[in-house]
């Protein structure tokens, strides 16, 4: 290993070390700046665009779990609903909230991304790879649908930035933020195993690993994780982990479901990172065409290494354990994984003429928020009165309304327990104003919250599609002889546009 490469992976106590700081932090101003200003254009499109539909059904569940503020849930540790819970107990329960939401978690993560990157590399390289991922649709497009996955898109980078100075400095301070990103990560979704696995991978190559290993660093850091999991894990022992119980539930499938999920993952992957190998790809072929001979970085070098391992590692590992648990993997899992794959790339195809390629990632890049920003009401416009799902759009938001409206006038008390067809009863839970709790599939072990007792104390209110014999039998397990039945048909309106009306039978369950 020679001195450079040394000098790309160690922070020495050097004026050269010193100026390279410096200039990290006088550049996190600007780029902040330039974040919140993404923040506010992203926000804005997703306000603009997602208006004619009521929220998506993991937004939903999101709320509805995180306003339980549980130690874990039936499908996934509970971080990222906590986070949404503490959102909208500042935030009132509207669409734009939560479009606000998924653009500072996609904020959040191009700031770890930026100082991630900062750890490979300066100047304008270290722009055109930051820049290049808004040209991908993981930090945009994608990023609105706020659930377990798309947390990582805030904590992945951030975790890994911490793990690099964790490695190369051994402080305590990094190893204490690199455990509570651990945890965090874990308390999120279980998929934070590969993060970790990941992180270990790395470090087996780096050159300091003999060093890291023998200090504090990485067991200071374990017992802070183990700390900040320890109550998740308390939970999942005294309520038989429901998480683990339904990941055994989608494990050993059918092997052509499971490799018919690979595959479709895989393909997800590429389109969304086409567009970085191509923006890339066509800076080089500019710098051939001009006569400037393009010469790949030493692939072989341990710095190389280390940033190959941090991009690609998390796809093969994930791909291995699906083959190996027999589980269904998507794409939507792998959004927040990828964030060095554009330097990574860059040093692949060798190219010379950074200022170039800077110039066009970060063009590319304005011109891709602002041009989704001044189409976003005519995208808007055409989902309200254009597209063939334009009449099937469900009235989440207004059959909450009613159906609250309704037990107002039966009971004339407040909406507690809520229950009824898949998403209905989470959809309630945002738009009703009375901000009830969900007793979703009508199952005490789904909803830890929801007891028999509480439910003869306080009712229950159950909305089910006409049609669904199943929310209907389910619901007909809790009536009394003072339950009243509703029947009603209840559209989606927006802009003067109304949906096919949806028949619903609204079911009161007065307290007892």
């Amino acid at each position: 290993m020679t001195v450079a490469e040394r000098a790309n992976l160690e922070v020495a106590s050097t004026s050269q070390h010193s100026g390279e700081r410096m200039a990290w932090d006088s550049s996190l101003a600007p780029i902040f700046v330039l974040i919140v200003g993404l923040i506010a254009a992203w926000g804005l499109y997703f306000t603009i665009t997602e208006a004619p539909l009521a929220i998506k059904h993991d937004m939903s569940e999101a709320y509805a779990w995180g306003h339980e503020f549980q130690l874990g849930y039936n499908q996934h540790p509970p971080f990222w609903a906590w986070i949404c819970g503490l959102w909208f107990s500042v935030f009132p329960r509207t669409g734009w909230a939560f479009a606000l939401l998924s653009s500072v978690n996609a904020g959040i993560g191009l700031l770890g991304a930026w100082m991630l990157i900062g750890d490979f590399a300066e100047g304008r390289k270290r722009m055109a790879a930051w820049a290049l991922l808004l040209l991908t649709p993981l930090y945009t497009f994608y990023a609105y649908k706020y659930n377990a996955n798309i947390i990582f898109l805030s904590i992945w980078p951030w975790t890994l930035h911490y793990f690099v100075r964790c490695l190369q400095s051994r402080s305590m301070r990094d190893a204490i933020l690199l455990g509570l990103l651990i945890g965090f990560a874990m308390l999120s979704k279980y998929y934070a195993l590969i993060l970790v696995a990941t992180c270990f991978l790395g470090a087996i190559q780096h050159p300091s690993r003999r060093q890291y290993f023998a200090s504090v660093s990485p067991y200071l850091s374990a017992v802070v994780t183990a700390a900040v999991c320890a109550p998740h894990v308390w939970w999942l022992l005294t309520n038989r982990a429901p998480p683990l119980r339904y990941l055994d539930a989608i494990s050993d499938q059918d092997w052509s479901y499971v490799l018919a999920h690979v595959g479709d993952t895989l393909w997800g992957v590429v389109a969304m990172n086409l567009g970085v190998v191509a923006v890339v790809g066509w800076a080089t072929w500019l710098s051939r065409r001009d006569g400037v001979t393009t010469v790949a970085g030493d692939l072989r070098s341990t710095s190389f290494r280390v940033l190959a391992t941090l991009a690609l590692a998390p796809l093969v590992l994930t791909v291995a354990s699906a083959l190996v648990l027999r589980n269904t993997i998507t794409p939507e899992m792998t959004i927040g994984i990828f964030p060095l794959l554009p330097l990574m790339t860059i040093e692949i195809f060798g190219v010379r003429n950074i200022d170039r390629l800077h110039r066009i990632a970060t063009r590319l890049a304005a011109a891709v928020t602002l041009g989704a920003l001044v189409l976003s009401p005519a995208i808007a416009l055409a989902r309200t009165w254009l597209t063939s799902n334009a009449m099937n759009v469900a009235p989440f938001q207004e059959i909450a309304i009613e159906a609250t409206r309704i037990w107002h006038d039966k009971t004339s008390l407040p909406l507690a327990y809520v229950a009824g067809s898949n998403w209905y009863e989470n959809a309630t839970t945002f738009y009703s104003p009375d901000r009830p709790h969900a007793f979703v599939h009508f199952d005490y072990a789904y909803n830890l919250w929801v007891t028999p007792e509480a439910l003869a104390r306080y009712g229950l209110l159950s909305i089910c599609i006409e049609g669904d014999s199943v929310c209907l039998a389910a619901t007909a397990r809790f009536t009394t002889p003072e339950t009243t039945r509703t029947e009603l048909s209840v559209a989606r309106m927006f802009w003067g546009h109304v949906a096919k009306p949806v028949k619903f039978v609204v079911t009161v369950i007065p307290p007892r």
